[in-house]
């Protein structure tokens, strides 16, 4: 059987002030299509697995905004974590939950799928033939796939893959060609951002993978033997329906990422280049490159008036019949009205977003 799960559970803090605790990123509309970020990865992925084989990884606070949401799928399918545990957390949270609903399969027989809520992926024929060819290689190979996106250009905010120079394709027929990983990078400078693209053998981290639960638990196993535990015992609490037990166990997991957990300790990790059209919206900036721009490299949102304005961003949440905005002499800066909250800073900084929301949180400020 072939899964998909969805992360669904970050907060989008760099998104503030139209992210909230109860209304994350995954559920604004930051693409121009209408629909939400988690809309569009529902979507993309009842292209590849039918709707009750995919799921959603959230927190309990957001549990029932997702039922609201109408996503298509079960509302048994939306899996509310009862902590916040990183990434390595929710995957082994999601494998538990998946193995218990369905006793009768083991982890041999399941082969899952991760994806994100925060991607935009506007061409989604291509995108669907890569994920089922990544899906097809976790069925067959003992080894954990990650899809891979071509750079283009030095981004500092997105992780790096690692090919070796010499690496040739295990796999390479119609399905598309599959890569021993040899290492992975953090956020680099812009300097080593612009090496790594040079020697042309770094992708970028797409932060998908695909796995056979039995190779997932394996390649744990030999990576985090105390993790590999940990998603028996709460298999084995979920199917005994012990509610109490499972949470026990799971809030005691430690709060990290798959990449450090497992991805950057196995040695059993291999790479498909993603060729589809790919962005991780992580920040405000990211709209230069989804929303369209006028003749002075500007993108606005609700109607706000932009006078003598160079390459900026004024989105007006609330729009022009319920909030005038107008900007006069703008450049490089991002402008962000909500009804309560005002967010204004150069475009540079976009990342730093989270540093006001928390300064405003130490401030007991309810906008959050």
């Amino acid at each position: 059987m072939q899964v998909i799960v969805i992360m669904a559970g970050g907060a989008g803090e760099r998104f503030w002030p139209l992210s909230r605790r109860n209304h994350p990123k995954q559920l604004l509309t930051l693409t121009g299509s209408g629909q939400s970020l988690l809309s569009e990865a529902v979507e993309r992925s009842m292209a590849i697995v039918p709707p009750e084989n995919i799921y959603i990884a959230t927190g309990q606070h957001l549990q029932a905004a997702m039922r609201e949401a109408d996503l298509g799928i079960p509302d048994a399918n939306i899996i509310a974590e009862p902590s916040r545990r990183n990434t390595a957390g929710c995957l082994i949270y999601s494998s538990a939950y998946i193995l218990a609903s369905h006793p009768d399969l083991s982890p041999e027989e399941v082969t899952m799928g991760v994806l994100t809520a925060d991607h935009r992926i506007p061409d989604t024929a291509p995108f669907v033939n890569t994920v089922r060819a990544a899906m097809d290689a976790a069925e067959t190979r003992d080894s954990l796939i990650t899809i891979g996106i071509q750079p283009v250009r030095p981004e500092t905010a997105y992780g790096y893959i690692e090919v070796a120079e010499d690496a040739s394709a295990l796999n390479s027929d119609s399905k598309g060609a599959i890569y021993p990983v040899l290492s992975f990078k953090e956020k680099p400078s812009s300097s080593v951002a612009a090496e790594y693209i040079a020697t042309r053998r770094y992708f970028w981290n797409s932060g998908m993978f695909f796995w056979r639960l039995s190779t997932f638990q394996n390649e744990f196993g030999r990576a985090n033997p105390v993790m590999a535990e940990t998603l028996e015992d709460l298999t084995d609490a979920m199917l005994a329906k012990d509610e109490a037990r499972a949470n026990r166990i799971f809030d005691a997991m430690p709060n990290i990422s798959i990449d450090y957990a497992l991805m950057e300790k196995s040695g059993r990790v291999n790479v498909i280049p993603g060729n589809f059209l790919w962005d991780d919206l992580g920040a405000w900036d990211s709209l230069y490159r989804t929303f369209p721009q006028d003749n002075s490299g500007n993108v606005s949102y609700g109607e706000p008036i932009l006078i003598d304005c160079k390459n900026s961003i004024v989105y007006n949440a609330p729009g022009q019949k319920r909030m005038a905005v107008a900007a006069v002499g703008l450049q490089d800066i991002i402008v962000v009205v909500q009804d309560d909250a005002v967010l204004v800073m150069p475009a540079s900084q976009a990342q730093d977003v989270r540093k006001a929301v928390i300064a405003l949180r130490d401030k007991g400020a309810e906008q959050l």
